[in-house]
């Protein structure tokens, strides 16, 4: 007995028509929604990555005014100083007065320089998340901040540093051992200098009646020297002043 198969009728425009575009849709959505997910995964990384901007920027903040908290006293005392120096080979004042207004400095400039945090910069930077920001602003004050400024500081810091310790080194080691007896009198131990040499103003009051002392204070070189650091210090702290404005800048920008 023979069996008779069916024979497949061929489809119509409209049943090819009905497929096509039930694939097309289903292509086309599946494709949204890929792109819904890596926008939405672009949009968390950025949500991340603006939190450690922000972070980063109050901790730059902190150190800035850290530093700062002691510009006036220290731009005072080295005024001070440049005074005694000038009036000295003005011919004004003796060496005794000049001896007697160092001791009488209370603090000059440390040459403590500024550490940035650019981490999360940089990690924006290399994985190109910068032009995920749609703050056409914000993306070129961080471009300032952290390309020009912190370039700017870098340079900066080791200039400030180098000036700051030849300073005190080779020009004008008078005053130093000050600041090493704050360090000794915190960390302590079972054996230290004894007061006389110890303490801040006795110390001084030692350092200062040494013959070279006297021989450091009365040669002009030590005056150029000190009007040399004190340019220095000066740039710096104005740098510091456009870094803050720059910064408060930005956080304001991160916030809105």
């Amino acid at each position: 007995m023979e069996v008779h198969h069916k024979h497949h009728l061929p489809k119509n425009w409209k049943e090819y028509l009905t497929e096509f575009i039930m694939l097309f849709t289903a292509v086309t959505l599946g494709f949204f929604a890929e792109n819904y997910r890596e926008h939405k995964i672009i949009e968390h990384r950025m949500e991340e990555n603006y939190v450690a901007l922000l972070q980063d920027l109050r901790q730059d903040s902190t150190r800035i005014k850290e530093l700062q908290a002691g510009n006036v006293e220290e731009r005072k005392g080295i005024i001070t100083l440049l005074e005694l120096l000038y009036k000295y080979q003005d011919g004004k004042l003796t060496m005794p007065a000049v001896q007697e207004g160092v001791i009488g400095i209370d603090r000059l400039p440390s040459y403590v320089t500024l550490f940035m945090n650019n981490t999360t910069f940089k990690n924006m930077q290399s994985s190109g998340m910068l032009s995920y920001i749609d703050n056409k602003q914000l993306r070129q004050e961080l471009s300032y901040y952290y390309e020009v400024l912190f370039k700017k500081l870098i340079d900066n810091n080791s200039l400030y540093d180098d000036d700051g310790r030849k300073f005190y080194n080779e020009h004008f080691p008078i005053n130093q051992p000050s600041s090493n007896r704050k360090l000794d009198s915190i960390i302590g131990g079972p054996v230290q200098l004894s007061d006389k040499y110890r303490t801040i103003n006795a110390n001084k009051a030692f350092v200062l009646g040494m013959p070279v002392a006297k021989e450091i204070l009365s040669d002009p070189h030590t005056l150029l020297k000190t009007e040399s650091f004190y340019l220095r210090f000066c740039v710096y702290m104005h740098l510091l002043m456009t870094i803050e404005e720059q910064n408060k800048k930005l956080i304001k920008l991160l916030q809105e």
